[in-house]
């Protein structure tokens, strides 16, 4: 069984941590109960590393800003939205699932029609090297000694 986290099991925490009044998900509700500002993260590809591909994946998202009040907000939203996932990586920010342990923006923000009546729609590809938690690394390591 593979310990690399699901990129969204990273990303999203961070995210709802740093914005807490913005709906962030890795999917969109129903329309009765869809909410804006909004974020969405979903994994588009991505391989394993080549050398450590048991302890390091290298996905990629599409991160999704959705916004009513303008594009300008929209455009700021997914602006802040991805310094939140950079400033996570610099510090090595540990989620319960694991953490970042890099990061590249492969597609800058771009704006296009959105898929919801009365809404802006911007988003963005970032690659990510996603590793287990810490302790779970210890784990793998001590279970090699004899």
């Amino acid at each position: 069984m593979s310990v690399i986290p699901r990129v969204q099991a990273i990303v999203i925490p961070i995210l709802r941590e740093a914005f807490p009044n913005v709906k962030v998900g890795s999917w969109v509700e129903d329309i009765d109960f869809r909410m804006f500002p909004m974020l969405n993260v979903r994994r588009i590809g991505g391989v394993r590393h080549d050398r450590r591909p048991k302890n390091l994946g290298m996905p990629v998202i599409e991160l999704t800003a959705f916004g009513t009040e303008g594009l300008f907000d929209t455009e700021q939203l997914y602006e802040d939205a991805l310094e939140a996932l950079y400033d996570a990586v610099r510090r090595q920010k540990e989620t319960d699932e694991g953490y970042l342990h890099s990061i590249k923006e492969t597609m800058g923000a771009t704006q296009f029609s959105s898929l919801f009546m009365d809404s802006w729609r911007v988003q963005g590809l970032i690659q990510f090297g996603v590793r287990p938690p810490h302790h779970s690394q210890q784990l793998a390591r001590s279970s090699h000694v004899i």
